[in-house]
Formats: structure tokens, C-alpha cells, sequence
């Protein structure tokens, strides 16, 4: 197998008025990306769609963590689940953001766009996160029938949501 390594160019940044610990706990958070003025121009034609992806680079993860490979997902806890009520897990079965490539993937929903500024909601990024790219969430990614295994289903139903 041939490794290439490929520099990653930061595009933008998060900016959130809440603490990591909201941030952790709050389902509906709101904060802005902000995107550099060099790539500003990447933004052209985003007016109008509901919700975008963005890919972060989770530079809070210790490099032990990157290590991990088996965690119990503590996102939950916003939602009054405890850690301890959830299996363990492998990453790639989640989204912790314990990996060996500590990048992030947020679907959120787009308020307005402020020139190079996206005001946004269902935010679960850091204040000061890396953003690495911006997509659009668009119709030809949605998915209508997802399955998901029984531990993930009896997680939500636990929430009070169907999966």
C-alpha cells in the first residue's frame, strides 16, 4: 500500500460564545464559522441550502487518544444517558472524537451567511476548532431508509426518538 502524505490547509475556524462544557451538553448550540478571507470565495452559491457538512480537525485529542480504539460514546450525556448505560464500542462505530485521525464530521443547520461568516445551529464544535472543509447537505446524500444495529436503537428509544 502506498502512504502519501497530504498537507491539510485550515480554512476557517469555529466561533462559539459557549464553554466546552455546553458545547458538550447542548443539542441545539449556535455559533459561526468563520472562514478565512482567502477562501471566502469558496462560500459562493451556500445561500439557500438548509444544512452544510463541516469537517474539522479535532486538535483537543491528545495524541494517547489517538490510540483508542474501543470507547463508550459520551456525547449522550446531553441528552441525560450516562457513559456507564452505554456499550462500548469501536470508533469507528461512533462518533468519538478518540481516533486515530482526530477529524470531525457536523451536519448543522445554515441560519445566514454573513459574507465569509456562517451562523449555524447544532454546533458540537469547540470555540476555536479548525475547519477543514464546508459542503452542502444536499438531497443526493440523504438517505431514506438507514438501518442501524439494536444497541444504537435502543439508545435512541431510550431518548424518547425513534432511529
Amino acid at each position: 500500500m502506498r502512504v502519501v502524505n497530504y498537507p491539510l490547509r485550515i480554512i476557517g475556524v469555529v466561533r462559539t460564545h459557549l464553554s466546552d462544557e455546553e458545547i458538550k451538553t447542548t443539542e441545539n448550540a449556535r455559533g459561526v464559522v468563520e472562514v478565512f478571507e482567502e477562501f471566502k470565495e469558496g462560500l459562493r452559491g451556500i445561500d439557500g441550502f438548509s444544512h452544510i457538512l463541516i469537517i474539522s480537525l479535532l486538535d483537543r485529542v491528545d495524541d494517547e487518544l489517538r490510540g483508542t480504539l474501543v470507547v463508550r460514546m459520551r456525547r449522550l450525556r446531553r441528552f441525560g444517558i450516562s457513559p456507564e448505560e452505554v456499550p462500548e464500542v469501536g470508533v469507528f462505530s461512533c462518533d468519538s472524537p478518540h481516533r486515530p485521525n482526530p477529524i470531525g464530521l457536523s451536519i448543522v443547520r445554515l441560519l445566514e451567511r454573513r459574507g465569509r461568516f456562517l451562523e449555524v445551529e447544532g454546533l458540537d464544535l469547540f470555540d476555536g476548532t479548525p475547519v477543514l472543509d464546508i459542503k452542502p447537505y444536499t438531497l443526493a446524500r440523504r438517505i431514506e431508509d438507514v438501518e442501524v444495529p439494536e444497541w444504537h436503537r435502543r439508545l435512541w428509544r431510550r431518548l424518547g426518538r425513534e432511529p
